[in-house]
């Protein structure tokens, strides 16, 4: 219906223009609208008969066109056929035709051309917008899978790295199993529950960042790890993709400080002012280590940035010297967003 509806709106147009050029001549708009009316039905039929032709012959370009010609030809052919035998004796009986007038004849030929030219270049027009949505979808589309997927690979990669955690202090029988229990609970609420959501606010993300920060430092004795949080939000409300921020803190945990046996320490900043969102965790290193091929999280992180926020955010990864606490060797991450008036 849709498709009915937009040939007709075109050909409606189409009549209703050419009726009022015409009628300029004398003034007399019902006249040409009943002529025009009448020529119709050839530039139509060599419209679509140019159509089909091309649908027919779309691979062998030189049989279409000359088939496309062809129409048009007859087309115009059809045209001072209307003429001779109605519209000129019916409404110009001053005026006199000739059949193969050629200069006449091709008037009437580029009439059904020019029906013909602007009504492929409304279909071209149409396809075209039709095609770019559609890829435009199926972008979109290959976008949510490949999001999920990233989702699904990172979820198992946190709770297994918690799970490790508890199942050695169990090994012991610490203490502080209990509230690595309660902790891994609250994770896992996160994990299975909110990270299902395209968006959640960023105090949202910000609380389970520190939950597992506090997490990770049940592992550590209180002289062998310093960690300092600097969390400033104007708008803690914030839409932000879930689980963008931990992997970060996780990285410096993990690939950090558990490789330290002392006088280690982390720091972690997280800073959004007017929709820009500024993130740097440090941690002290002892040795550069070799690039980890099969590292998840921080390339999880950057696959999910281009996806969700391209040309919108920044991350830089880098080995340095330390000025805080203490000098010696650090790895920093530093992530940079702009969030004003994005949508996901």
């Amino acid at each position: 219906m849709r498709k009915l509806a937009l040939h007709t709106a075109f050909w409606t147009a189409y009549w209703l223009i050419y009726a009022y050029t015409y009628s300029r001549y004398d003034g007399n708009v019902p006249k040409y609208l009943l002529t025009e009316g009448v020529q119709m039905p050839a530039r139509m039929l060599a419209t679509y008969m140019s159509f089909w032709l091309l649908e027919r012959w779309a691979g062998r370009t030189w049989w279409a066109l000359s088939g496309v010609v062809a129409a048009t030809i007859f087309g115009g052919i059809l045209n001072r056929l209307l003429k001779l035998w109605y519209l000129v004796p019916a409404f110009f009986p001053d005026s006199t035709i000739q059949f193969w007038d050629i200069g006449r004849m091709m008037v009437d030929v580029f009439d059904c051309a020019l029906a013909s030219g602007v009504a492929l270049s409304a279909r071209l027009f149409f396809r075209q917008q039709a095609s770019m949505r559609l890829e435009e979808q199926l972008r979109r589309e290959k976008a949510e899978v490949e999001l999920r997927a990233l989702k699904s690979q990172l979820q198992p990669h946190f709770l297994f790295n918690t799970i490790n955690n508890l199942y050695a202090l169990a090994r012991i029988k610490s203490d502080k199993t209990a509230p690595v229990a309660l902790q891994l609970a609250n994770l896992l609420r996160f994990v299975l529950y909110e990270t299902r959501k395209p968006t959640i606010p960023i105090e949202q993300e910000v609380k389970i960042l520190q939950d597992y920060i506090a997490l990770e430092q049940l592992r550590f004795d209180d002289d062998r790890l310093r960690v300092e949080t600097v969390i400033e939000l104007d708008d803690p409300q914030q839409p932000i993709a879930p689980l963008l921020l931990l992997p970060l803190a996780e990285n410096a945990f993990k690939h950090g400080v558990g490789e330290l046996r002392s006088d280690a320490w982390v720091y972690v900043l997280v800073r959004l002012k007017n929709g820009h969102l500024q993130m740097e965790v440090s941690n002290s290193v002892e040795t550069r280590p070799d690039p980890n091929p099969d590292g998840i999280g921080i390339a999880n992180v950057q696959r999910q940035l281009e996806l969700l926020y391209p040309g919108k955010s920044r991350l830089e990864l880098k080995y340095q010297s330390a000025h805080y606490p203490k000098q010696g060797e650090q790895f920093k991450a530093l992530l940079e967003l702009d969030l004003k008036g994005i949508q996901i």
